[in-house]
């Protein structure tokens, strides 16, 4: 939210409803293999039984007008962090636990979320789902609340640099596939060109 956004991702997926985000994440899964799959905490969401809005209880819990973090998500991610007893809710399984050294600031975790916008902006212009940087920017804008300001993905993109979020890209992809960019981004990093030409 901070970043411009209506509202965050957490808050988006308990409206949508974490069923239905699990059933999109398959879907995607299916269609695109290791670069979309269904994250464990909306796994073990379901599992309790937290849907979101619509149950009352999701990442966050809903009480007439009023929302407050969900504690459970807390217990779980000390859980995560190596005290699994600890957790309330579905047991987590020990592939799942982290080091709890591995914190991520606010700049670096809305990069990572903001750069997979963009990747997938650029995929769809690349694989001429859309016609034109417009429609893949004008599309994010109104279909996932995308900071208007900003410009949208690919306009945003091109004013932070596209050397700059392709390093850093390719720097995360050495551990998550879904990081890689796409070709017609490394393209414009490499050639020093824009989606949008004037």
């Amino acid at each position: 939210v901070q970043w411009g956004m209506p509202m965050g991702p957490l808050r988006l997926i308990d409206e949508i409803g974490v069923d239905i985000t699990i059933d999109i994440g398959n879907t995607l899964e299916k269609a695109y293999g290791g670069r979309d799959h269904v994250p464990a905490v909306l796994l073990w969401l379901r599992e309790g039984q937290m849907w979101g809005r619509k149950s009352a209880a999701g990442f966050y819990k809903y009480e007439g007008k009023t929302q407050s973090v969900n504690d459970s998500l807390t217990q779980w991610r000390r859980g995560l962090h190596g005290d699994p007893e600890g957790a309330e809710g579905p047991a987590i399984p020990p592939e799942m636990h982290r080091d709890p050294r591995l914190r991520l600031s606010e700049e670096e975790l809305a990069h990572r979320l903001i750069f997979l916008m963009v990747n997938e902006a650029a995929r769809c212009l690349e694989e001429k789902v859309v016609d034109s940087p417009e429609d893949a920017d004008y599309g994010m804008i109104l279909g996932t609340g995308f900071a208007p300001f900003r410009g949208g993905p690919l306009r945003f993109a091109e004013n932070f640099g596209l050397k700059k979020i392709v390093e850093e890209m390719e720097r995360l992809g050495q551990s998550e596939d879904k990081f890689l960019p796409c070709e017609l981004l490394k393209k414009h990093a490499r050639e020093g060109t824009k989606f949008y030409e004037v």
